[in-house]
């Protein structure tokens, strides 16, 4: 699990950072942290499902903690954020956001950390869901959110990744889209192709744009539910930030 500490209070991170390493090393769990004085500086090097979970302080110089969820929101609406204050007033702003948690700063303890890290655990198959499915005899686990798009190609079916790497696996392409029915990020634009919603940049009259330029047309016959599950998920995307 990877964890990002965004404080600029340098007794803070490293009070923090204790705590999560105690946490690892007494339940056997792998933990990476990585700690920002500033939210500008988080956001300049965050690339999309970096993190599982963030704590973030409220209050710093340069973009605040508020401004910088809905920042890393944008690219990463799963993440799960804990923020830090030391101000009764911040909470109701963190409230507000719907925040994983959040934390006064004058009771960060080192039983409430582990607390909310055993909490986030208990979330992880639900944060971190996978398409499974056999290629030939051999299983197949890809993690949803690295998948940009898949495609029908014939006895095969394409997955393009995020990074922008294409795998063919031979399994039906009506196999994986049932399979890809039971997770809210996937959309059956047209036939043979399913769409990460999260990977969806713009929408066009009949086209969606994907984040690599990609283009896919809308199946015209039935444009116009396409378009209200779209909508509808990115409703709740905005609902949650």
């Amino acid at each position: 699990m990877n964890i990002a500490i965004i404080d600029d209070d340098q007794l803070v991170s490293d009070l923090l950072l204790g705590f999560i390493e105690q946490y690892s090393q007494m339940y056997s769990f792998d933990i990476t942290v990585s700690c920002f004085s500033s939210g500008d500086g988080f956001l300049s090097s965050l690339a999309p499902s970096t993190y599982t979970m963030v704590f973030m302080d409220i209050f710093m110089k340069g973009s605040n903690g508020i401004e910088t969820t809905r920042h890393l929101w944008e690219q990463d609406p799963q993440c799960l954020v804990v923020f830090l204050t030391v101000s009764q007033e911040h909470i109701w702003e963190a409230a507000r956001l719907h925040c994983f948690d959040y934390i006064d700063k004058k009771a960060l303890t080192c039983e409430r950390i582990f607390h909310i890290l055993s909490d986030v655990r208990r979330k992880l198959p639900q944060l971190n869901p996978h398409l499974d499915f056999f290629s030939g005899n051999k299983q197949i686990h890809l993690p949803v959110n690295k998948i940009s798009y898949i495609q029908s190609a014939n006895n095969y079916t394409l997955f393009s990744m995020d990074d922008g790497q294409e795998s063919r696996y031979r399994v039906q392409f009506g196999t994986v889209a049932e399979r890809a029915g039971h997770v809210e990020q996937f959309l059956l634009c047209n036939r043979g192709i399913l769409l990460n919603m999260d990977y969806i940049i713009q929408e066009e009259e009949d086209v969606y744009v994907m984040k690599n330029g990609q283009r896919f047309p809308i199946r015209r016959s039935d444009q116009s539910s396409i378009k209200e599950i779209y909508h509808q998920y990115q409703f709740k995307k905005l609902d949650f930030m």
